[in-house]
């Protein structure tokens, strides 16, 4: 093994190179359809926090936390001559 990935391919029998690119190719399809869900979920999750907000209700979504609008952000990195 040198290093150079196609010439390792090179050095691979036929089927077994075709085997890894298949296999290269079937782990990509999983990653952009798990993409998908997330961007999916992510945006039904929005929408139903928006829906329910304009309603008066409570959303939902589990992983929806509602923050008052007032509430204050602490300065987690505050300047100053303390650091």
């Amino acid at each position: 093994m040198t290093g150079d990935v196609r010439g390792d391919l090179r050095r691979l029998p036929w089927y077994v190179a075709i085997g890894l690119g298949f296999l290269a190719a079937a782990v990509l399809a999983l990653r952009v359809v798990g993409l998908v869900v997330a961007v999916v979920v992510t945006t039904a999750e929005r929408l139903d926090v928006a829906a329910a907000t304009a309603a008066g209700i409570r959303p939902l979504g589990a992983s929806t936390w509602l923050l008052p609008a007032d509430m204050t952000v602490p300065d987690l990195f505050p300047r100053g001559d303390d650091q």
